[in-house]
């Protein structure tokens, strides 16, 4: 009889190609997270961005008469005020109000909710959700 010559990878072998993937998995992932954080935070701050350049738009548009003054702390265009500054400011953010906004980064706070928008005496926006915040220094 003639004998066959089986070629193959031994059950040995196997077990230590999935033990070095193993390793690798391990050391990789928690890098995998981090870049994975780092771009929904990103996200965020460009969708606070959006908020900001929201704002100072129909902040200065002339045709608007009741944008909040300087100085005038925190103020929240939502889906029930009836301002033409709120108004034009979702309309030009795309939605009904800022708690449908969607927030991905813990930074931001998952899920819903407004942004604080508050109006310094000089007139400068800053939006704050979560730990990111945007101002007229840091856009």
């Amino acid at each position: 009889m003639k004998k066959m010559n089986n070629k193959g990878f031994s059950l040995v072998e196997l077990i230590v190609v999935i033990a070095i993937m193993a390793i690798l998995v391990g050391v990789l992932a928690p890098q995998y997270l981090k870049y994975v954080e780092k771009s929904r935070k990103s996200s965020d701050m460009d969708q606070l961005d959006s908020v900001y350049t929201a704002c100072s738009t129909a902040a200065g548009d002339a045709d608007i008469t009741d944008a909040p003054l300087p100085g005038a702390g925190n103020v929240t265009p939502s889906c029930t005020t009836a301002t033409s500054w709120g108004s034009e400011v979702l309309d030009t953010l795309g939605t009904s109000a800022l708690s449908s906004l969607t927030w991905k980064s813990s930074a931001a706070g998952k899920g819903a909710g407004s942004p604080s928008i508050s109006i310094d005496a000089s007139g400068k926006y800053t939006i704050i959700k979560g730990d990111l915040s945007v101002s007229a220094g840091t856009r």
